[in-house]
């Protein structure tokens, strides 16, 4: 199995966060293009992600994917197989997960994004903060 890189960005990241799935052995999160964590895959992943890649594999290649209209407050998604030229998607979506390419690659798309979600909330949890009057006062 090749390698599948599933790259997301949007209006509130200043760079990318991507996901790489090396051979359905090895995943890598990248943020910025540096990267930030790296892991095995479990059996669980394996299997969810296996049938996907694998009947993604099978559709033809094009030889270029425009991406979908839209403007800069939308959330940009690609998935790329490592040995061509371009992304096999490209799409311009108001929200995750990127909907509107078909079977298999919806379906894709939704796994992938949910595991990078939840690789990069487990190395920086989001947390509540609360601002209290006095740290917005700025001292003259």
């Amino acid at each position: 199995m090749r390698t599948v890189t599933y790259e997301r960005s949007g209006r509130m990241n200043t760079g990318a966060q991507a996901l790489r799935v090396e051979g359905l052995h090895h995943l890598r999160i990248l943020e910025q293009g540096e990267e930030v964590a790296e892991r095995e895959l479990t059996e669980d992943e394996v299997l969810r992600l296996k049938p996907l890649m694998e009947e993604a594999a099978r559709q033809p290649s094009v030889p270029v994917v425009e991406p979908d209209g839209g403007g800069p407050e939308e959330l940009a998604v690609s998935l790329a197989f490592e040995d061509e030229a371009v992304p096999r998607v490209r799409l311009g979506v108001e929200r995750f997960p990127a909907r509107g390419m078909g079977s298999p690659y919806d379906e894709l798309l939704e796994e992938l994004d949910t595991l990078l979600t939840a690789e990069l909330h487990t190395r920086v949890p989001r947390h509540a903060h609360a601002v209290l009057p006095h740290m917005l006062r700025v001292e003259e």
